[in-house]
């Protein structure tokens, strides 16, 4: 864990769970140091925080109700639907009709009078609320009175019509135009709601558009027939998708989305996230689950969430994406980085001895471990299974400051990872040169304080250790339908963060990190690889004593990842725990559990041979 500017004292640890800390020299120091970092962080926040103001200020947060307009309107299009890799519908357009009226053509009262009551009996639309707009607005030739009634009511209208032109050949109801009208529908309401984003009303506009997520990033596309493009991509007939997959495709708009997303691993994620919340009291959580192979996205959670479909009802803040759109202090977690890095540079071995002696000046600073105790001579396994700073930090020293950020750089920290979701921001990352920088953050950063990522940044940087080094480009969307045509997405390497020996390597000390340190995270007959980080939140009088977020990331089988997993909460109870190794990690084993039965990964002893290891 990381803290600063107060001295705390570790609970007892039970022999499974190591805690992770450090403390740095007087209150008075770090809390100027600590401004000067977070005045450049709340400078940010400011920026970020100006634009999603603006965006959520900007939209009519409604979908329904009586909205008058002075121009004719042109019904809004039909967007594509969006299925998961499985072909499970996730949104798709719903019908209805909108009714508009040409005021001019109800020059009298009666008329006026005439049709509102008929509205309100074939459709429920309040008559003194059509009345008043009839008056109101009598000089227009175009007036909608309803954006969105059910089919059913809408042919009552339409029948009412014809029934009243044979009859009497010219009636005022005759003056009503109906239009047949999409809305977005979401038939597992709030199921991947970040992630999907939602389709708005902006202000000025007569059309809706997609905000958020998938809606957002590929709104072009979902609505019209160009949009985005893709980083790589191939084309196939539209029938070589799998039958599974056609099944609801293609759509009356004929552009869709099938997504990498898996709705029974996003299914799973949410309801291990939600009962890590009641469990561990936190406030927040986000868990993501990732292909190390190709980058594709698995699911993706956050909490609290919401409907799509009823987004209007919802705090406004709960729309933006925290896996995407939020960062934090990552804590610990991050000494994976700094490991692989000290490892690949060559500056260590995984086996080489470095010494503990429970302190270290970097800079102006002094570094403890989280226990204030030295350990003397240890192995990076060691020293990453107790979580200690003050090895990280020799690591780091070693590495020096060059190769240092040039790692967390090839890693893809302080930049996106260019996942398609709309919304994503950068992390923050202070370096030599920069305003503020001193070599006491070289120090700091080796073990995740002092710089901020975003979830889905840390868990595609962990992505690359199970890939073999190779750094991959996140993506949710695996293939585009349009005019009997599929665009595959093809995976992307951004690069290589380090060498496939280092990769493994790390993947073996990543092992014996869980099998020593984090034992809570484990997974009876599987090797897992991971690690915990909990870091205190920083405010501008210095980190607060018992908030915390706590972080698991980790990855199963060891040898052939099948997936890797992110545990994020936020704010656990501290009378229950505020240590990642009793949340987030015993969090991630209950997920990781679930995925391997759903997958039907064999036990390792089963998968190779082996005999069984224990767990």
């Amino acid at each position: 864990m990381t803290t600063a500017g107060v001295r705390e004292v570790a609970p007892p640890a039970a022999p499974q769970a190591i805690s992770e800390q450090h403390l740095g020299p007087s209150a008075a120091t770090q809390r100027r140091e600590l401004w000067r970092f977070w005045s450049l962080v709340l400078l940010f926040g400011l920026l970020t925080a100006s634009v999603v103001f603006a965006l959520v200020l900007h939209q009519a947060l409604r979908l329904g109700g009586v909205r008058a307009t002075a121009q004719p309107h042109q019904a809004d299009s039909a967007r594509g639907t969006i299925v998961d890799r499985n072909g499970a519908v996730l949104v798709a357009d719903q019908y209805f009709y909108e009714v508009s009226v040409d005021p001019g053509q109800l020059n009298q009262d009666e008329d006026r009078q005439t049709v509102a009551t008929a509205l309100e009996q074939l459709a429920g639309l309040p008559a003194s609320q059509t009345i008043d707009l009839l008056r109101s607005y009598a000089e227009r030739r175009y007036l909608r009175l309803a954006r969105a009634i059910p089919l059913e009511q809408g042919e009552r209208i339409l029948a009412e019509q014809q029934r009243l032109t044979e009859e009497q050949g010219v009636h005022p109801l005759t003056a009503v135009t109906l239009t047949l009208a999409p809305q977005r529908y979401y038939p597992e309401q709030s199921l991947a709601a970040h992630l999907l984003g939602i389709v708005a009303m902006l202000d000025g506009a007569t059309w809706l558009r997609g905000v958020y997520g998938v809606e957002g990033y590929y709104d072009s596309f979902l609505r019209e027939r160009d949009g985005v493009r893709l980083t790589r991509q191939t084309t196939q007939p539209f029938t070589q998708l799998p039958t599974q997959v056609r099944r609801f495709l293609p759509s009356l708009a004929g552009r869709d989305l099938v997504l990498t997303i898996d709705r029974g691993v996003q299914w799973i994620v949410e309801e291990e996230l939600q009962q890590a919340l009641e469990i561990y009291g936190a406030q927040t959580g986000s868990i993501l689950v990732m292909e190390p192979q190709s980058g594709a996205v698995l699911a993706m959670a956050s909490a609290p969430t919401y409907d799509p479909g009823a987004f209007a009802e919802a705090d406004p803040a709960l729309l933006i994406n925290p896996a995407i759109s939020a960062q934090y202090e990552p804590g610990s977690v991050f000494k994976i980085i700094t490991a692989a890095a000290a490892l690949d540079s060559g500056v260590v071995t995984a086996t080489q001895i470095l010494t503990d002696s429970g302190s270290i000046a970097v800079g102006q600073r002094v570094i403890l471990n989280s226990d204030r105790a030295g350990y003397g001579p240890v192995t990076m396994a060691e020293a990453l299974a107790r979580s200690l700073n003050v090895i990280t930090a020799q690591w780091a020293l070693l590495l020096g400051e060059q190769q240092f950020y040039q790692y967390i750089e090839r890693f893809g920290f302080g930049k996106v990872t260019e996942v398609d979701l709309a919304g994503e921001i950068y992390g923050l990352v202070k370096q030599p040169g920069m305003l503020n920088w001193s070599l006491s953050d070289l120090g700091t950063n080796s073990f995740g304080q002092g710089l901020a990522v975003t979830p889905i940044q840390m868990a595609n940087a962990t992505a690359a250790i199970a890939n073999g080094g190779r750094l991959m480009r996140p993506y949710v969307v695996a293939e585009r339908a349009l005019d009997g045509q599929v665009q595959v997405t093809e995976p992307t390497v951004l690069g290589t963060a380090v060498s496939a020996e280092t990769a493994r390597q790390m993947t073996d000390i990543l092992v014996e990190v869980v099998e020593q340190g984090n034992q809570a995270a484990r997974v009876p007959g599987y090797r897992v690889a991971g690690k915990s980080g909990t870091a205190q939140i920083p405010t501008q009088e210095g980190y607060t004593e018992d908030e915390t977020i706590v972080t698991f990331v980790g990855y199963a089988p060891a040898d052939a990842p099948r997936f890797v997993v992110l545990v994020k909460l936020e704010r656990p109870d501290p009378a229950i725990s505020r240590w990642a190794g009793r949340t987030a990690a015993p969090t991630f084993s209950r997920v990781a559990s679930r995925l391997l039965r759903y997958y039907g990964v064999p036990p390792d002893a089963t998968r190779l041979g082996q005999q069984p290891t224990g767990q």
